[in-house]
């Protein structure tokens, strides 16, 4: 490809206050290989042109600058696929847009080593450095992941965080060839497709800094504009269910998680972090009519599991469930400490009258908790009577497990 190894795509509109950041951060990279930087900006109006005109004359053989007279976003099109991929020349793909920026000057060669090493790697990314300008703050983007090879779970829902675009470097023959999901992002989208490709490897060094609801981002504009948020939902829904097809159901089980950790995000932009029970209905309600109830069972499971996070889930449930919580022997069923704790603390409360806790599998020496009998699950024989009060609602297989051992009477 023209003896260019890495071809850096930078997608620009109206950040002249970050794009230098950004540029610098590409043109230090200290390689063994040619690289070329690739720049759209989509008429921008704040002198952003300007800057990267600048940047052009003074390094010409190694950017290439595409500047539009009319925004293309807003007309529907795909910066990247429409505009810039038909122009790229390496053997590989990297992304910064033109508010993140490269912190480290070894980071194009370390990822292009690792690719030429690993040929059954189709992307790589690393970790980053998150800055909220809203709120001042500075935080790993990645936490608890090892340098290595992704799982499939995390392909789908990267529970230890999302890879940030400016870390990425991919194989650009896939992408030539890229299937389109009609991901929520292009990030998701690029990050699942590439997992059919070959396989994703993680690179536990933050070499990049990702600016987290900076002006004009797609996050600023989820976390202000419901409309935004209810269109990401469905377009989340929409993603899942073509890349089950397309996937032949390879990643079906992680899409539970996705989605609800999609819901709980909403829900905490446009109803607040600490809702109240009602509220949190609320939206799953209005989540079920914006996705045209088309996962609404899902929707319920979401509201069952993930409802405990409510100011006041525990006074609200043993309010509506108290009749069928003193129909027979209670039994508490989890094993987080705390959980159990502050279940059976506002049972007590309530005066309702707790037999015992189960657990999944117990492990470790403890025979009581707050003076109440532990028994393992498989220890304990099912009574007609038992009424279960799980505190693992998040925890959906050891839900099943309990249904596994002939116990009914679950409240859920």
């Amino acid at each position: 490809m023209d003896g260019i190894a890495v071809s850096v795509m930078c997608i620009t509109y109206n950040q002249a206050e970050y794009i230098r950041d950004a540029l610098e951060g590409i043109l230090m990279q200290r390689t063994s290989f040619t690289y070329e930087i690739l720049v759209h900006d989509d008429a921008s109006t704040d002198g952003t042109d300007e800057i990267l005109k600048e940047y052009q004359e003074k390094y010409p053989d190694k950017i290439r600058l595409f500047l539009e007279e009319e925004n293309q976003y807003s007309k529907g099109a795909d910066i990247t696929r429409d505009f810039l991929l038909p122009h790229v020349r390496g053997k590989y793909m990297a992304c910064c847009e033109g508010d993140d920026y490269w912190i480290y000057y070894g980071k194009l060669q370390a990822q292009y080593d690792l690719m030429e090493a690993h040929p059954e790697v189709s992307l790589c990314y690393h970790n980053a450095v998150v800055y909220d300008e809203s709120k001042d703050e500075l935080n790993l983007n990645v936490i608890d992941h090892k340098t290595g090879y992704v799982d499939d779970e995390n392909v789908v829902y990267p529970r230890k965080g999302w890879y940030p675009t400016a870390s990425v470097l991919c194989r650009t023959e896939y992408m030539l060839n890229y299937h389109d999901l009609h991901a929520p992002t292009g990030d998701e989208g690029r990050r699942c497709y590439m997992a059919c490709r070959g396989r994703l490897y993680f690179i536990n060094q933050a070499w990049s800094v990702y600016r987290n609801r900076s002006k004009g981002s797609w996050n600023a504009k989820f976390d202000r504009q419901e409309e935004v948020a209810d269109k990401y939902i469905c377009d989340c829904i929409r993603f899942l269910e073509e890349f089950n097809a397309y996937t032949c159901q390879k990643y079906e089980k992680y899409f539970y998680n996705r989605l609800a950790d999609s819901v709980l995000w909403y829900i905490g932009m446009h109803g607040s972090e600490c809702c109240t029970l009602e509220k949190f209905r609320f939206y799953i309600d209005k989540l079920k009519v914006v996705t045209g109830h088309k996962v609404d069972n899902v929707l319920d499971e979401i509201c069952t599991a993930e409802a405990t996070c409510c100011t006041d889930y525990y006074q609200v449930t043993i309010k509506e469930k108290r009749a069928e919580l003193c129909k027979g022997s209670l039994f508490l069923y989890g094993s987080e400490d705390m959980e159990v704790i502050t279940v059976a603390t506002a049972l007590i409360k309530s005066h309702i009258n707790i037999c015992g806790i189960i657990v999944a599998d117990k492990k470790n020496s403890k025979v009581r908790l707050l003076d109440y009998p532990i028994y393992d699950v498989d220890e304990i024989d099912v009574e007609e009577d038992m009424i279960i009060w799980p505190c693992v609602l998040k925890r959906r297989e050891l839900i099943r497990l309990l249904e596994d051992r002939g116990f009914k009477n679950i409240l859920i």
